[in-house]
């Protein structure tokens, strides 16, 4: 009996710790090992492999996903890309160097740093590129041929110290940028020692300086859109300029300028538009320049000449402005320019007007040597003064006058474009109204 007892007990014991001895030595098995990944250190990216492998002369075509990381080219290929084609990186995206007939297609940037960087290139060309939040757009220096052609560049928000230039080039020739966009950057196009430059149909915004060029020779900039920015054009030290249909407006906060030239010589500036700047040019120390053709509306001042002795201003029209001419010299030539202020007669019919007209004033005088009087503009004491000095001019040297100050604007060429299906929708419109007008009648 008691043998069965004790059988029983320990079957019992058994039943009840085999689980828990089982549990326990299960949970005492040793932990799972787990792998670092392996991670080599300055591995290619996947981009720069394909760039790797491409042979000279040929074409890398990209799919439409994004590349991370920077890249480098040194042999003449094209990269083309699709869309959705994007190019990311924490630092330059890529960096061209060394090579000549590198081609970029269709592809967007995003780099912490500078997008793309060229260096000692020949035959650059970047077209459809768009660059995006990027520190700095594209840097180029000593490299010649280079063509931007519809390149798009937004920079970043904030304040022009935190900002850099769209695209800089350094130290080359022969560069053509032609129907890009660029966007609240520092200097929207900076050039400086670069000769032969050609700019066409570009729109720079809310920048510092739209157009910057420094020491660069042989430049021919046409129909480019300046808009919102301190500065549009800003030109120093150069020769052989031609500025031809280009918009340059709203460049109006307190220090701000339409065009700046200093120090530059044998210069064309025609059928140029000029509206609602603080100054809309600002010329010192130019050589052989000539202003022909232009319009100047609604600006602060229109010109502001120091030393540039033999400036010839003709056939431009002036309306809307504050300001004709501030100048320290007593040579400027004004001849056959329309002014809408202009209070002469025309008697003999022939189109200009009978008496001189008087260009600058003494409160025009002051404010090139003290700028801040511009709060004073259109002040009581300024429009009596005005008043005074023309009834009294005399023969001052250092009155400007146009003696040949033509009588008409110039004609403008209107064109109509009709637009079949806003006239039907604005005819059903207007009958509408007028049945709904008679029922309420």
């Amino acid at each position: 009996m008691f043998k069965n007892l004790l059988l029983t007990a320990i079957l019992l014991l058994s039943v009840i710790t085999m689980p828990q001895l089982s549990f326990a030595a299960h949970n005492h098995e040793a932990p799972i090992e787990f792998k670092k990944p392996i991670i080599k250190t300055g591995e290619k990216s996947t981009l720069q492999k394909l760039i790797d492998a491409t042979k000279p002369g040929d074409t890398l075509l990209l799919e439409g996903r994004v590349y991370r990381g920077s890249v480098t080219i040194n042999k003449p290929i094209t990269i083309q890309g699709v869309k959705g084609t994007e190019i990311h990186s924490l630092s330059n995206a890529l960096t061209i160097a060394d090579s000549e007939q590198v081609r970029l297609e269709n592809l967007v940037f995003n780099a912490e740093e500078t997008a793309i960087v060229a260096t000692n290139m020949s035959d650059l060309t970047f077209n459809d590129v768009r660059i995006v939040n990027a520190h700095a757009g594209i840097f180029i220096t000593e490299s010649e041929k280079i063509q931007l052609q519809n390149v798009t560049i937004e920079g970043r928000e904030g304040h022009f110290k935190t900002k850099n230039h769209a695209v800089a080039m350094y130290n080359s020739k022969n560069v053509t940028v032609t129907n890009s966009a660029i966007s609240d950057v520092l200097d929207g196009l900076y050039l400086e020692s670069v000769d032969g430059i050609e700019l066409h149909e570009n729109t720079v915004k809310n920048s510092r300086y739209a157009m910057h060029f420094m020491y660069s020779d042989n430049i021919n900039l046409t129909n480019n859109t300046l808009v919102h920015n301190m500065t549009g054009f800003m030109i120093m030290i150069g020769k052989n300029l031609t500025l031809t249909d280009n918009i340059v407006t709203k460049n109006n906060t307190l220090n701000s300028l339409g065009v700046y030239f200093y120090d530059v010589e044998q210069v064309v500036f025609k059928r140029n538009m000029l509206s609602e700047n603080t100054v809309a040019m600002d010329v010192q120390n130019t050589k052989k320049m000539v202003a022909k053709s232009n319009a100047f509306q609604t600006n602060g001042t229109v010109l502001q000449v120091k030393r540039s002795p033999d400036l010839i201003v003709s056939d431009n029209q002036f309306y809307g402005n504050i300001l004709t001419i501030r100048s320290d010299q007593d040579r400027l030539q004004l001849a056959n320019n329309f002014y809408d202020d202009y209070s002469g007669h025309d008697y003999d019919g022939d189109g200009i007007g009978d008496t001189a007209y008087i260009a600058t004033n003494s409160f025009g005088q002051w404010l090139v040597k003290k700028p801040v009087y511009q709060y004073f503009m259109e002040s009581p004491s300024v429009i009596v003064l005005n008043m005074m000095d023309t009834e009294v001019t005399g023969n001052h040297a250092l009155i400007v006058t146009d003696d040949r100050p033509n009588m008409m604007k110039n004609s403008f060429e209107w064109s109509w474009n009709i637009n079949g299906v806003q006239l039907l929708f604005s005819s059903i419109v207007l009958v509408a109204m007028l049945v709904v007008r008679r029922k309420l009648i």
